[in-house]
């Protein structure tokens, strides 16, 4: 059995279900004479936010007829020697985002959801079911989170961070305080939540602005804050049981985070003005001339030493390629990696779709056992069919 943790889809309905309210606000689809999608028209758009550089829609793999038609599909992942797929949204294509006005962003949400519900009750061997929800409006998104878990979806698919209207850089889910109780319906439903990229037009996320010269080298992507956020907030000891999911971000960058974390955790603060300026190297300052909020809110509130939300509440899709990929198994545990193959994208990751069986199964470093998790343990104990709390 495999189980592909990280596939993208754009049923060509997928906004079909919104009501006639929103018939003048919601995006259309161009496709050419092969069936393929060529352009998004979205009436409803929000506002772009100054500095932001959106990717415009159709986006990566969207030359694959898979990409859209179901049977076409079902028959490349025969191809693959795949047997179940858990899709995501074409995420640059659909152009859902926080940033909608929050109760079309909930119609949008709701529409890609009763698309996805019609494809699960017609293969269910085949799909598992990601819903979206709008994150804008809590109770809205609570809603539809229940709504999805009585029909058939297994999880729900978030952005790595919270966009916002004020400036081109994302929050991340630490700073965002009102989203709390949405985090506690999900651990009360023992349902995971997968973070992903999702196309939203701020800068960071999908092009760091800090390429110029190769300085993306050092620079964290914004994902990774807001991943490091939901600890370091006290999100994961307010909800222990919640189980989080970071795609496609492979895991060459997840010891050396760990570490880091690690290595400042409850350290004694340093306050220059009272300290002499011996050197120090594993520390976190307390300046008073640059701390620009309260010590209370400047410390972290996690309890527990970070890595081990890493093996407790954190999940990881893996890039079969990543020679770091065996180190992080043994580091980690395999419990806490899934496979994935991004299909049908073009990145690295993605190229790699029609090899990534071969890829795993050739990788001598991560023992059977470890391979039978990754395969499809790990998924079929995050995603097997719960009942509404």
């Amino acid at each position: 059995m495999i189980i592909d943790a990280d596939t993208h889809f754009m049923p060509p309905d997928v906004y079909d279900y919104m009501g006639d309210q929103w018939d003048a606000l919601r995006p259309r689809f161009s496709w050419d004479e092969k069936g393929l999608l060529t352009a998004v028209d979205f009436p409803g758009q929000p506002k772009p936010v100054p500095g932001a550089t959106p990717l415009p829609p159709p986006g990566t793999g969207s030359r694959y007829r898979g990409a859209y038609y179901i049977e076409e599909r079902l028959k490349d992942y025969e191809k693959l020697g795949i047997d179940q797929q858990f899709l995501f949204p074409q995420l640059t294509s659909i152009l859902f985002s926080y940033l909608i006005e929050p109760k079309l962003a909930g119609a949008m949400a709701h529409s890609w959801n009763v698309s996805i519900a019609r494809l699960l009750k017609s293969y269910p061997e085949n799909l598992i079911g990601g819903a979206l929800v709008a994150l804008q409006d809590v109770d809205g998104a609570i809603a539809e989170m229940e709504w999805a878990l009585e029909n058939g979806f297994r999880a729900v698919i978030l952005d790595k961070v919270f966009p916002v209207h004020e400036h081109c850089y994302s929050d991340p889910y630490g700073s965002h305080r009102e989203l709390w109780p949405f985090f506690a319906r999900a651990e009360e439903l023992k349902i995971p939540l997968f973070l992903h990229n999702i196309q939203h037009g701020h800068r960071i996320t999908n092009l760091l602005n800090y390429q110029y010269n190769g300085l993306d080298i050092l620079a964290p992507q914004e994902g990774q804050m807001s991943l490091v956020s939901l600890i370091t907030s006290g999100l994961l000891d307010d909800f222990p049981g919640i189980n989080l999911v970071f795609t496609e971000a492979g895991v060459s960058f997840i010891k050396p985070l760990a570490e880091h974390l690690d290595s400042v955790f409850n350290n004694t603060l340093v306050d220059y003005e009272s300290e002499d300026a011996a050197p120090r190297f594993n520390y976190r300052k307390l300046s008073g001339g640059k701390r620009i909020v309260s010590e209370q809110d400047y410390k972290a509130k996690n309890k527990l030493t970070p890595s081990d939300y890493f093996r407790k509440n954190l999940y990881f899709t893996i890039e079969t390629e990543e020679p770091e990929l065996a180190e992080a198994v043994r580091i980690f545990g395999a419990s806490q990696f899934l496979f994935a193959t991004d299909y049908p994208h073009d990145d690295p990751g993605g190229r790699m779709k029609y090899k990534d069986v071969e890829l795993f199964s050739a990788n001598r470093d991560i023992d059977d056992a470890g391979k039978e998790l990754i395969w499809h343990g790990n998924a079929e104990r995050l995603l097997h069919p719960r009942t509404a709390a």
